[in-house]
């Protein structure tokens, strides 16, 4: 006879303390009456559903650093709202299905389903009621067991912590990304200094937060992570394939400015250390630019519209990668910031970039989830849909032909 188990969970109010007790049954199982599962696509007035950077959205709900970030490994997003409310965000162009969302109380070391989504839309955000301050309920543990709570009257900050699960192949690619930036938009640039930076709007800050998901991926794409600590090895590869010596600076090399091709290398831990620096969990302010020149330092990295709505699709990335070295700190004598001597972080990253679009290896290659070169109301220039081709030198392509996909 099958046997299974039934854990009964007493919430005491006071202290929100737990006991937990368990028991295993013979004959027939205990039948769970599990919470039913819901469609984010159609959900009631209550819930107060919507889409997030809506074209015609006022930008300065774009610009609430309270109301508007995400961290770029968690794009689906639940934030505790009052004792007894989340809201859900996804921060995707694409929506998700399969969204299984945990909670983990207190003195209580089992994860259980308290939220279970058939579908997700991009860019969603809604409010949902926590179940447990609603009445008793059974939920499914990680395990597949059953856990049964009474009712808890709400939960003060940090009292419960939530988790998102997916089977979803996105959601997938999402768990692989290590970087823990958080994103957000600022209007202190343009604001401060209108010309050198212009206003981003809701169609520009979609595109931004699509790329900077792909760029969180490729950073922390296994490939990525063994070439950057190698870059000695990669620069020694490019130059046999061209059949000439190495041009300029042997590995990656600090702000020092160069002395007649002395220059102030790092080493292997240091080069693992700044590796790890990339794919930290600082903020990120995306812009974008106005003047002649992209800028970036401290929080900031920007970019063109052009980049924003056309370029990160085919692969363009040699600007961002620039302005993102100078916000992890380096300057135009580094280059981790330059494709200088020789050949530097903006080159390389850029021929990667392009061989995971290549491959399909990044969360998102399709330029029509977003259209933006079709938003000509908002959009100062004109653009085509971006066509992507790869160039049949670009170094990884001869050197992996095909291979080295993020499985």
């Amino acid at each position: 006879m099958k046997k299974s188990f039934h854990y009964f969970l007493l919430a005491l109010s006071a202290g929100i303390a737990f006991s937990c007790s368990d028991h295993e049954t013979e004959g027939d199982p205990y039948q769970p009456n599990y919470l039913p599962s819901i469609d984010a696509t159609a959900l009631p007035a209550g819930n107060r559903p919507m889409t997030m950077f809506e074209d015609n959205e006022s930008a300065s709900r774009m610009y609430d650093n309270k109301d508007r970030w995400f961290r770029v490994n968690q794009p689906m997003q639940v934030i505790q709202k009052g004792k007894d409310s989340v809201q859900i965000s996804l921060y995707s162009p694409v929506g998700l299905t399969d969204v299984k969302i945990y909670a983990k109380l207190p003195n209580y070391e089992k994860r259980f389903l308290i939220y279970n989504f058939t579908k997700v839309p991009a860019f969603h955000r809604s409010f949902h009621k926590i179940p447990l301050t609603e009445g008793k309920n059974d939920y499914e543990l990680e395990t597949g067991n059953t856990v049964t709570i009474d009712k808890i009257e709400g939960f003060s900050s940090g009292a419960i912590e939530f988790s998102v699960e997916s089977s979803d192949p996105l959601f997938q690619k999402f768990k692989k990304i290590k970087s823990s930036h958080l994103v957000q938009f600022s209007d202190s640039y343009h604001l401060n200094d209108l010309g050198k930076y212009l206003p981003m709007n809701p169609v520009l800050a979609k595109e931004a937060i699509t790329m900077i998901i792909n760029y969180s991926y490729a950073l922390s794409h296994p490939l990525y992570y063994s070439t950057f600590t190698n870059f000695d090895k990669y620069k020694k590869e490019q130059a046999d394939l061209a059949g000439t010596a190495i041009n300029g600076a042997l590995n990656w090399h600090g702000n020092t400015e160069d002395a007649n091709g002395t220059y102030d290398y790092y080493t292997k831990e240091q080069i693992e250390k700044i590796y790890w620096d990339y794919l930290d969990g600082r903020t990120l302010n995306m812009a974008m630019v106005g003047g002649d020149s992209a800028w970036g330092g401290g929080a900031l990295a920007s970019q063109w519209e052009s980049g924003y709505i056309s370029g990160h699709w085919l692969g363009e990335m040699s600007v961002w990668s620039h302005e993102y070295s100078h916000h992890i700190g380096f300057s135009h004598s580094s280059n981790l910031a330059n494709s200088g001597e020789g050949g530097g972080q903006q080159e390389m990253l850029t021929h990667f970039y392009k061989y995971l679009i290549y491959l399909n290896d990044l969360p998102f290659t399709d330029p029509e989830v977003l259209k933006g070169w079709t938003k000509t109301s908002y959009l100062s220039g004109t653009y085509k849909k971006p066509v992507f081709t790869v160039n049949q030198k670009n170094p990884f392509l001869l050197k992996y032909k095909g291979e080295g996909k993020w499985n």
